[in-house]
């Protein structure tokens, strides 16, 4: 009986250590994104309610509703899109300062391509969603983001036309916005779309670019460097077999074996330089016999 009462009062204490409380509004939506980045959903939507019930203004109500949707969209056991979906557009309709508005656009525009996930993407769908966002809040991150997800979109069709159109945006969109945290990323799929176009030259300086702007902000924010041996190894792959451009390829794959010495991709590359060593040196061994054979003659 003892050790009956023992874990029930065990369990008690769990669940009272476990009961959402908190002193302000604030206070609740930080314990609430706590347990969302550690994937306590359960508790994340207890604090971010009681956020709720505190909020003293409507900035603080807005945040925890919009933040109580992520809940419902991305837990897991127990997601609930149709739910998370009418939250959001609670959080379109009512947020004024439109400071949450956007990411409950995007949450929604990005619903539209999950439920196609296992079809081709309705290029005109997206066309709209995404672009809503774009015209509805010009400016914000959520924007910026809406644009280069629709870019995603008109790469993915491998359709010719298509992709001349986001080459096309992606490339006035770098030069306007040279100072966006999201300029690696476009970088990163306007390399993609040169390859598709087999532009091997182009497809390598915005590999490059990309690489050399999320290190310049990496410095710049104070944050750890992330590891770039992926751009690298395919900087120096492009250089070597579709622009012929051995030079340029010994330099990125000696990057990629200084910086990251121990990756696998090192081997590899060690192979490809190995490669054009051999390979150049029967180009002027060929090159010796023709002059000797000239002379000779």
């Amino acid at each position: 009986m003892l050790l009956v009462a023992a874990m029930v009062g065990a369990l008690l204490q769990g669940c009272v250590r476990h009961r959402a409380e908190a002193d302000s509004s604030d206070e609740a939506f930080v314990e609430g994104w706590n347990y969302y980045r550690l994937t306590e959903f359960n508790l994340a939507q207890k604090y971010f309610e009681v956020s709720m019930k505190l909020a003293t203004n409507e900035t603080q109500r807005i945040r925890a509703l919009s933040s109580l949707a992520d809940v419902w969209n991305y837990r897991s056991p127990g997601q609930d899109r149709d739910k998370a979906a009418e939250i959001y557009r609670q959080v379109i309709e009512q947020d004024a300062a439109k400071a949450w508005a956007p990411w409950a656009a995007l949450a929604l525009a990005r619903q539209t391509l999950w439920k196609a996930i296992d079809q081709f993407p309705d290029l005109a769908v997206m066309e709209e969603a995404y672009g809503g966002i774009m015209r509805d809040y010009p400016g914000t991150q959520a924007a910026e983001e809406a644009f280069l997800y629709l870019q995603t979109v008109r790469i993915a069709q491998l359709d010719d036309t298509v992709l001349d159109k986001a080459v096309a945006e992606l490339e006035e969109w770098v030069v306007a916005n040279p100072d966006s945290k999201l300029l690696s990323r476009a970088y990163g799929m306007l390399g993609h779309a040169y390859h598709l176009r087999r532009e091997g030259v182009k497809y390598i300086a915005a590999l490059a670019k990309s690489a050399e702007i999320e290190k310049i902000q990496g410095q710049n924010e104070n944050v750890p460097q992330q590891d770039q041996s992926e751009a690298y190894f395919k900087m120096g792959t492009a250089a070597q077999f579709d622009a012929g451009d051995f030079e340029m390829a010994r330099k990125y794959y000696g990057m990629l074996i200084e910086e990251t010495p121990t990756d696998q991709r090192v081997f590899i590359a060690e192979q490809h330089m190995a490669e054009m060593d051999k390979y150049e040196a029967s180009v002027r061994e060929e090159l010796k016999r023709a002059m000797a054979n000239g002379e000779e003659k």
